[in-house]
């Protein structure tokens, strides 16, 4: 007679297995949003979708274990296929997912504390470099405070007004003067350093402001303007 364990479909996940199923969903959780940033949302959201379909066959381990395999190769094929769009950044959940198909302790024990082990410390890497990068790239900069001026211009300014801005502006404290065109628009900015006093501050924005063709001029976020 079959155990329920030899029947597979009667003997639930073991919870170990689920766990690495469920740091994978994690890891991809910040790629995902990620991906939003970079205004190809779809792709990664779908892709996050792909990684959480084990947690589908909980109550069958056999089917569980087919299914982190399948999709694990999957998202390693698709991470070369994709690297142009960033997709290999799945890689670490296609790693857990495998893991998680020979996690089982109950068939394989010395092999489950190992994968255990590895897949905690992917998990902790995988989670530190996602927040090290959101620090870096965007928590950081929204938090600190601006350091240029930024103020809009007519279109072909730059070609006839740089130099002159930066004659003028130079003795106001201004340490880089420098100008971006594109369809959306022609723009300069003006950088000063995090020492110059709020009333300098206030000067140089006033002499900015009195240089022919410009207009509008605003602190900018270091997320822009660096």
């Amino acid at each position: 007679m079959k155990t329920d364990q030899d029947q597979g479909a009667a003997v639930p996940v073991h919870w170990l297995q689920k766990s690495l199923a469920v740091a994978a969903l994690t890891v991809a959780a910040p790629v995902v949003v990620w991906g939003f940033f970079l205004e190809i949302g779809v792709p990664f959201a779908v892709t996050g979708l792909v990684v959480a379909i084990p947690l589908l066959f909980l109550l069958t381990p056999q089917r569980f274990g087919n299914a982190s395999l399948v999709v694990a190769f999957a998202l390693l094929g698709w991470g070369v296929v994709g690297a142009l769009v960033e997709m290999f950044l799945f890689w670490p959940s296609a790693l857990l997912l495998m893991f998680a198909a020979f996690a089982d302790p109950r068939r394989r024990p010395v092999t489950a504390k190992v994968i255990a082990g590895l897949g905690t410390l992917l998990t902790a890497a995988a989670l530190a470099g996602c927040g090290a990068f959101a620090w870096h790239f965007y928590i950081g900069p929204a938090l600190a405070e601006p350091h240029t001026y930024r103020a809009e211009v007519d279109a072909g300014w730059f070609r006839a007004g740089l130099g002159d801005a930066q004659d003028r502006l130079k003795p106001f404290g201004a340490t880089q003067v420098r100008g971006s065109e594109s369809d959306k628009g022609a723009y300069l900015q003006v950088r000063f350093p995090e020492g110059l006093s709020a009333s300098e501050r206030e000067g140089l924005k006033k002499e900015i402001a009195h240089l022919p063709g410009v207009r509008e001029v605003e602190l900018c976020p270091v997320l822009e303007c660096g």
